[in-house]
């Protein structure tokens, strides 16, 4: 959720110094896609459930996402578990559109 509220600000903030008209709409139309900074998120998932999620969306596998968190499998796969119990959905795939449709993945 940090990450959300880091990006928000970056690209406000690039909006801001850039002197390109069309550049600068651009960014702020991103930025309204965005969650504004003050909004909580609908689902509270921890950092390490976002981190999982984030490879599960990329196609890993739980030995995949262990290696590139530093965690075990099993530990990939607890993580996974909570998360998906949070948003309400019983398969990898459906905790990635659940997390993007509450506005807490990309």
């Amino acid at each position: 959720w940090e990450r959300v509220r880091e990006a928000h600000g970056a690209l406000r903030a690039l909006a801001a110094r850039t002197s390109d008209a069309g550049l600068r709409r651009e960014l702020l139309a991103v930025c309204t896609t965005l969650t504004s900074p003050g909004d909580s998120p609908a689902v509270a998932l921890t950092p390490r459930e976002l981190d999982v999620l984030t490879c599960v969306a990329l196609g890993t596998t739980n030995a995949a996402a262990g290696e590139r968190l530093g965690l075990r499998p099993e530990t990939v796969k607890a993580y996974l578990r909570s998360a998906m119990r949070k948003l309400g959905v019983h398969t990898r795939w459906e905790a990635v559109v659940a997390a993007r449709r509450a506005g807490v993945l990309p």
